[in-house]
């Protein structure tokens, strides 16, 4: 079993970090966005349990970022 404590790390958030991240979505939409978004594979979310999912900080800007140049 994984411990919380193995998973903290400063560049990886949480889903709630991450939807404040993103301009304060919901986390229905980043669960949305992850199934059905172009741009899904950047975001790609790190999942250690079905419960533990954690996102990197650079791929969520790389995100933000790729998503401001198609739009």
């Amino acid at each position: 079993m994984i411990n919380e404590t193995k998973t903290t790390n400063p560049d990886w958030l949480t889903p709630e970090q991450t939807c404040i991240l993103l301009g304060g979505i919901t986390t229905k939409t980043l669960r949305d966005w992850n199934i059905n978004h172009r741009h899904r594979a950047i975001l790609a979310p790190i999942r250690f349990t079905h419960k533990l999912v954690r996102y990197e900080r650079c791929n969520v800007i790389a995100f933000i970022d790729k998503c401001k140049s198609k739009y």
